[in-house]
């Protein structure tokens, strides 16, 4: 057959090498010679084996929640436990359910004046939104081809019929678009309960709509899924798989590294500048507000735990990078934080409630969750988050400097903010009496690098900056820094750790 031969003639090739869309936040490559990709490429199924749902009908969020044994015969088929992939794009937003996704891995759909494809993959646990706008405005559709790679679903282009894309670097591999980048968009992958209070206005695809392509036949079987859905473990149709220890295909790399992780824990990856990052979520505490950068892009990741939803975004706001702390939340979203640079308010949506920047939005980033053995395979040296990032103490603001207080009553060395930082940071102390003040920055050796003041100071709040520089000027490397604080004439001394991510 026509289909055979182009993959057998796709199994010949040498090396796959995949580029990461830098419009879409990514970068990088995915480089992997093969001495036979028979080895790795693994076919389950006959094209279309699995139908892709194209421009299903959709109904409202009250429409779509079941509640009860009373829903069942209804349309309702998502519960508030249930998880969905959700995507806002020009003030629509709509959820896609991923026990849809169990049954159909790709829905073709449009979102305002942009068409997109949505993918969920059940033996890798991933969700990926595309743009597939095509050049000249029409719709690209994609399929299921049947393969996969890393026991990731490979999606085929309906354009040709012929061309593959692996769903986590999402670059075409061969025949006609062998190399263009589908455009990665941002998605947030949470309960359906969470994203209803994210966004009430949300819209969710109809059972069974959508399959126009496939016989009257094939149609009818999928319109039970709804009943299939409630008859055992939710609908899932892979048993144990999410939590055992299996993995049925061979994988691209040995090199997993797992560490204390198991290897179907989810992970939040981001890729950028050629560097990627995984964010386990085991190791993510509740309602975290997480400083980092990847690359040069300067990242707040925000994870609330009961929802298992963790949600990246851009820093940088007006060309300035802010530094984000965590706060109880006042409404129905369950993560809240403050910036320090301006004190605004903001919530789980990215948007300033309060503050100088009200009203202004952070920028997503585009990012997926992955099963970690799947995200360690296309990735085997990826960094993962050790805990940084996160402000357990809030520096010292304006606000605290109004409490009438001629003076502080402690002796308090504050955490550095940014931190991680690169190349700049500040430094924040209380002192209670006046006197000498030594502040001296030690590398991991205990070597004094830097001394950044000794001299008398007055009883007070005071900052300082860093550069990230020595005594002599030298930038120094990346790395885990201390900085300690004395007044020699009182015994009073604090020390802190900081780190430098160049």
């Amino acid at each position: 057959m026509r289909w055979e031969r182009v993959i057998k003639g796709l199994m010949l090739l040498a090396v796959v090498q995949v580029g990461w869309d830098t419009q879409a936040g990514w970068a990088g490559t995915f480089d992997k010679v093969y001495s036979d990709l028979d080895d790795f490429l693994v076919s389950t199924l006959p094209k279309d084996g699995i139908p892709a749902l194209t421009n299903p009908l959709f109904m409202t969020a009250d429409e779509a929640t079941y509640t009860d044994e009373s829903d069942l015969g209804t349309q309702a088929y998502v519960a508030d436990s249930d998880r969905v992939l959700g995507v806002n794009r020009e003030g629509v937003a709509k959820a896609y359910p991923l026990n849809l996704g169990w049954w159909h891995e790709v829905i073709n759909d449009r979102i305002g004046d942009r068409f997109i494809t949505v993918t969920y993959c059940p033996l890798t646990g991933t969700g990926l939104v595309f743009d597939t706008t095509d050049a000249d405005g029409t719709q690209i559709e994609l399929g299921v081809s049947g393969w996969l790679l890393n026991s990731n679903l490979i999606m085929y282009d309906r354009r040709d019929e012929r061309t593959l894309y692996p769903q986590m670097v999402f670059t075409g591999i061969n025949s006609t678009f062998k190399g263009e980048k589908l455009k990665l968009l941002p998605v947030v992958e949470t309960t359906w309960g969470t994203w209803k209070k994210m966004y009430p206005d949300t819209q969710v695809p109809r059972f069974a709509t959508g399959l126009d392509a496939y016989s009257e036949r094939r149609r009818k079987v999928y319109e039970d899924r709804v009943a299939r859905y409630y008859e055992s473990q939710g609908g899932y149709p892979y048993g144990t798989y999410r939590t055992d220890d299996d993995i049925f295909f061979r994988l691209t790399t040995d090199q997993l590294n797992l560490g204390s992780l198991h290897i179907k824990d989810i992970v939040l990856g981001i890729c950028q500048d050629g560097q990627t990052k995984a964010y386990p979520f085991p190791n993510l505490p509740d309602q975290a507000v997480i400083n980092d950068q990847v690359g040069n892009r300067a990242l707040l990741v925000v994870f609330d735990g009961a929802s298992s939803t963790a949600i990246p975004y851009s820093r940088e706001v007006d060309d300035q990078v802010l530094t984000f702390y965590a706060v109880k939340p006042a409404g129905e979203l369950p993560v809240a934080f403050r910036d320090l640079e301006t004190g605004s308010l903001w919530n789980m949506l990215g948007l300033a409630t309060d503050g100088p920047l009200k009203g202004q939005r952070l920028a997503p980033v585009s990012a997926y969750n992955s099963m970690l053995f799947a995200w360690k395979a296309y990735w085997p040296d990826t960094a993962v988050w050790q805990g940084e990032g996160i402000l357990t103490e809030v520096p010292f603001t304006a606000v605290e400097e109004n409490t009438g207080q001629v003076h502080p009553q402690r002796f308090v060395l504050r955490q550095n903010y940014p931190n991680p930082f690169n190349p700049h940071t500040r430094i924040e102390y209380d002192l209670p009496e006046g006197g000498l003040v030594r502040l001296v920055i030690f590398n991991a050796l205990g070597q004094r690098v830097r001394t950044l003041i000794e001299a008398s100071q007055q009883a007070g709040f005071h900052r300082l900056d860093w550069d990230g520089r020595d005594d002599a000027g030298i930038p120094l490397r990346s790395g885990t820094y201390f900085y300690r604080l004395a007044m020699p004439q009182t015994a009073l001394h604090a020390t802190r750790s900081m780190i430098l991510a160049r």
